[in-house]
């Protein structure tokens, strides 16, 4: 059984008929072949945020074909540009019915390595059966979890795009997090090593989004017409795994190890931009200690965002307008500590500094 998730709320002013004819709708994709149960919830008890999700509808399939026939049938698209029109927010993510792993536990025990920056040991020593699906599954367990407690999602980073990062920690495939508003910092902004517990430095190219990516089947051509421009950042990553002793389960189910972004101030349009040849050279304390090429990400940092909103298609959700996306690392990761100036010099795009305090 896979059951699909959607939580939302509607914008202020929405009239109540407009509501109504939603949920209606969503109530009758039950008639739908390939919808076994819808169920809707209502809330009105979140956290007063600038996403207060009011409402849970959970979809219920017998398999991955059926969740495939709902999302292509016509009543799905239909009531999907209407709700779109009245929704304040919609985040999605679908899950898998299976006897295996105790997903929440682990979730409690990377929230707590987080919480009290003592870390924990590999999920994948612990469960050695631990898969992806089973580890983005604790992710999205978090991610909701965050998101019930107030946290804004404000992106998506793709992390292991480059051949010496897979290397480095010894996985084979990229693997993607989620950023949340309070994971952002600013440019020359001060920021505490203390407040992590094994923090690392990724340069990146990364990009804005002006109008909605979804997979699957997703191009170069569609996505380099999706985004408004680039810019350079400086990623922060943390492990709460000890030692950073971690397999592609790991690191997805630790949101692909996600802490800290730091922005570059200007968004550079693409026109007349080759991505593959951007180069970078990254210095910390003004000394070079790293350099890269844009190509180091798949060929193109492009490929990044439709690696992203390919595998983003397949759980039924996508890249939203306004999102920040991380393409992945030029480079591989280099350890920070306190009194560390890191600066990310791109060609083209300009420069970011991030600045490391006890």
């Amino acid at each position: 059984m896979i059951n699909h998730v959607m939580m939302f709320w509607f914008t202020p002013g929405t009239e109540p008929a407009q509501r109504d004819e939603v949920l209606d709708g969503i109530r009758r994709f039950s008639d739908i072949p390939s919808v076994q149960r819808v169920v809707i919830s209502e809330n009105h008890e979140f956290p007063e945020t600038s996403a207060p999700f009011t409402h849970t509808a959970i979809l219920s399939f017998d398999d991955q074909e059926g969740r495939s026939a709902f999302f292509g049938d016509e009543r799905h698209r239909s009531l999907r540009q209407k709700a779109m029109a009245v929704f304040g927010d919609l985040k999605t993510m679908s899950v898998r019915d299976h006897e295996g792993p105790d997903h929440e536990r682990y979730a409690e025990m990377l929230r707590e390595a987080e919480r009290t920056r003592a870390p924990i040991d590999p999920l994948t020593e612990q469960e050695p059966e631990l898969s992806a699906s089973d580890a983005y599954r604790i992710q999205q367990i978090n991610v909701a979890r965050r998101i019930s407690d107030g946290g804004e999602v404000v992106g998506q980073k793709v992390g292991l795009t480059a051949v010496v990062m897979q290397e480095q920690l010894g996985v084979d495939e990229p693997d993607y997090g989620v950023l949340f508003a309070d994971m952002l910092v600013g440019n020359d902004e001060p920021m505490s090593v203390s407040a992590m517990i094994q923090p690392r430095v990724e340069a990146e190219i990364a990009f804005v989004m002006k109008r909605e990516l979804r997979g699957p089947g997703v191009t170069d051509a569609q996505a380099l017409s999706a985004v408004s421009g680039a810019l350079p950042v400086i990623e922060v990553i943390d492990s709460r795994i000890t030692d950073w002793r971690i397999k592609l389960p790991d690191t997805v189910a630790d949101n692909a190890s996600c802490a800290r972004v730091v922005r570059g101030r200007d968004v550079t349009p693409l026109e007349g931009l080759d991505l593959a040849q951007v180069e970078l050279v990254l210095s910390v304390n003004g000394k070079p200690v790293a350099s890269g090429l844009g190509s180091a990400v798949l060929g193109n940092p492009i490929r990044g965002v439709v690696w992203l909103a390919n595998k983003l298609g397949e759980l039924g959700g996508s890249l939203r307008p306004g999102d920040l996306v991380l393409a992945g690392a030029l480079h591989a990761s280099l350890p920070v500590a306190a009194g560390e100036s890191v600066r990310a010099e791109f060609t083209d795009i300009g420069a970011v500094t991030a600045l490391f305090t006890a």
